[in-house]
């Protein structure tokens, strides 16, 4: 499937019971989502990911705003939302400025222009302005901006790092910068949070990097915003972790605090009920790669859709829409065709199994969530990867990925509820040579069914007339450049192999082909024209796919997966539809992942049974 020959949907749904009821993604219940700013390297720009959880977050793949102020470095941003509607934003200029950058916009997409706030230029000894942020104080209708400042001309070198804060409503006119709290120790990044009638302030404790003295992240609490503000006896976290730029947001499962490992360039965090007890994020956290110090926002889920889509016009939309999917497998069972995919998650940590179908191969719909491996299966709890499902004889046999293993459920219906045939692996992954992933059932004409499956050496399982148990032992069979995801079919009496190569986190990761005479190879490659499907442009990734036709023609189509657009990546992918088309002599065409199939035809492709 992905990695292990050699990682929102945008939420875990959770799930009780296999059944035959739509299950609502949390996309689809939010009120609203989380944006989470963000530059990379020593200050490029704004950017911007979106979650619907707060947990799972997704890159836009765009930079919004470039510095253009200042020393012309953007680090730090911190966006906050005024009674009027307006986005106001604050970023570190540079790391020696005496102060800030500021911009504003109503959709965050067309900004203002930039302007310099110079909040210490006239403060006797500072040195310069850091990591503001802005709180919106409803009560007196002003904003209040806090940042850290080092002071040359303090008593003590632990006197030298503060935070300082002024007061606007306009943006143009400032209070004197003033002391904001003195925990007494050295410290920066200060964030701000109001939690029913109390102020938070979460701040860092500044590294000693040569006494490799690493700081603590500490929280006060005051009962008004500008305090005074006592410090917690409870750390968020403590010394040796070198973390820094803390963020804030209060869910519903309780206040979690993410921090920047900015030496081990990945993000972690604490939730707590009560501001004593931290203990880690539950479930799995996932940020893009490359973020550093930002902060968090609640907006409108419509905002966060709009950035999306605007993210995502610079490829085909893909077919399965709302959530991230990934190694479909498609079926025309009837008058439809159905989509069997993985449902993405982070790190891989995949527990259940949906199905979608489509009248025409362009509207597609969800229709279940039919099985947890959780509730359903005895043997596997986690790592549902790469199904499929073909029909026999008025039953519809799943074949689906589990802990590494392959199982087999059976059902009445293509959409479920499906059942566990076995109550055990049908292919045990310690009992075979490959890497037990990826089954692909085929049915030759004369009724003879195979299964397919392996990362690293393709093999193959002659099945018996119940689909459910072997006839023989398994076929090993050599593919060039094999790597996973094997997909055979039959045309014009010749058998074709199609099979992914690389890695799914690699933007080439793509589809080779090959004919053999017989379902156990060996599988001849073209000498041209091997690879059909590959990156092209903004789509990447462009594999693990799986082909139907167009019952009663010689049409043909593929559903592959690639890295979502915008943000995706190996385990952030979305479901794609291409034509496949074959030249006179039976030759595979390339397909470009930039087309779209049904852009002159937005009828599609529908099943008429009186062809069949």
């Amino acid at each position: 499937m992905r990695f292990l020959a050699s990682t929102l949907v945008l939420s875990t749904v959770l799930l009780t019971t296999a059944s035959c009821t739509k299950e609502p993604s949390q996309k689809e219940t939010a009120k609203d989502a989380y944006l989470l700013t963000s530059f990379r390297d020593n200050g490029d720009g704004l950017h911007l990911a979106y979650s619907y959880d707060a947990k799972d977050w997704t890159d836009l793949d765009t930079i919004y705003l470039k510095p253009k102020v200042g020393s012309k470095l953007m680090r730090d941003p911190d966006i906050k939302q005024g009674p009027d509607g307006t986005y106001h934003m604050v970023w570190t200029s540079g790391w020696g400025d005496l102060g800030i950058g500021y911009a504003y916009s109503k959709d965050l997409q067309n900004w203002s222009e930039q302007k310099f706030i110079p909040l210490m230029e006239n403060f006797e000894g500072a040195k310069l302005c850091w990591a503001p942020e802005l709180f919106f104080d409803e009560a007196k209708q002003q904003f209040l901006i806090v940042w850290s400042t080092a002071i040359d001309n303090a008593p003590t070198p632990d006197d030298e790092f503060r935070a300082y804060y002024s007061l606007t409503k306009d943006f143009e006119s400032f209070t004197d910068p003033a002391l904001f709290f003195d925990p007494g120790f050295n410290n920066i990044d200060t964030t701000l949070l109001k939690q029913g009638s109390a102020y938070y302030a979460i701040l860092k404790e500044t590294d000693d990097q040569g006494a490799q003295d690493y700081g603590s992240i500490y929280a006060a609490k005051a009962e008004s915003l500008l305090g005074p503000y006592t410090l917690l006896e409870s750390p968020i976290l403590l010394h040796k972790e070198q973390a820094e730029g803390p963020t804030v947001v209060d869910t519903a499962e309780g206040v979690v605090v993410y921090y920047d490992y900015y030496v081990n360039h990945r993000y972690g965090g604490k939730i707590s009920k009560d501001w004593i007890q931290w203990e880690d994020v539950p479930g799995d956290i996932a940020f893009p790669d490359g973020q550093r110090h930002g902060s968090i926002l609640s907006v409108p889920l419509e905002l966060v859709e709009s950035l999306r889509s605007q993210a995502a016009s610079v490829a085909p939309q893909p077919a399965l829409k709302g959530e991230f999917t990934a190694d479909p497998a498609i079926r025309a069972f009837g008058d439809r065709y159905y989509i069997y995919p993985t449902s993405d998650r982070p790190y891989w940590n995949t527990k259940e199994f949906a199905v979608w179908s489509s009248p025409n191969l362009v509207d597609w719909e969800k229709e279940t969530v039919f099985m947890d491996l959780r509730h359903d299966v005895s043997w596997a709890n986690n790592k549902a990867w790469a199904p499929d499902c073909i029909e026999k004889d008025g039953k519809y046999y799943f074949y689906f990925c589990g802990e590494h293993s392959i199982g087999v459920a059976v059902a009445d219906s293509p959409t479920g509820p499906f059942q566990d045939a076995l109550d055990r692996p049908l292919i045990d992954n310690e009992k075979i040579k490959t890497f037990s992933i990826d089954p692909y059932a085929f049915i030759d004409d004369d009724g003879q069914a195979y299964l397919y499956f392996g990362n690293g050496t393709p093999t193959v399982y002659r099945l018996n007339d119940d689909m459910i148990s072997f006839d023989g032992d398994p076929v090993e069979f050599p593919l060039k450049d094999f790597r996973e995801g094997i997909v055979v079919f039959k045309r014009n009496g010749l058998y074709y192999f199609m099979w992914s190569i690389d890695d799914a986190r690699s933007p080439d990761y793509r589809v080779g082909w090959g004919t053999s005479t017989s379902p156990y190879g060996p599988v001849t490659t073209p000498e041209e024209n091997f690879i059909v499907l590959r990156q092209n442009g903004p789509a990447q990734g462009t594999a693990h796919h799986s082909i139907v036709n167009v019952p009663g023609t010689d049409r043909w189509y593929v559903a592959y997966h690639r890295h979502a657009i915008p943000g995706g990546g190996g385990y952030k992918r979305e479901t794609c539809i291409v034509e496949m088309k074959f030249d006179a002599e039976g030759n595979i065409l390339p397909m470009d992942p930039m087309s779209d199939p049904f852009a002159d035809n937005p009828a599609g492709e529908p099943i008429s049974l009186s062809s069949k």
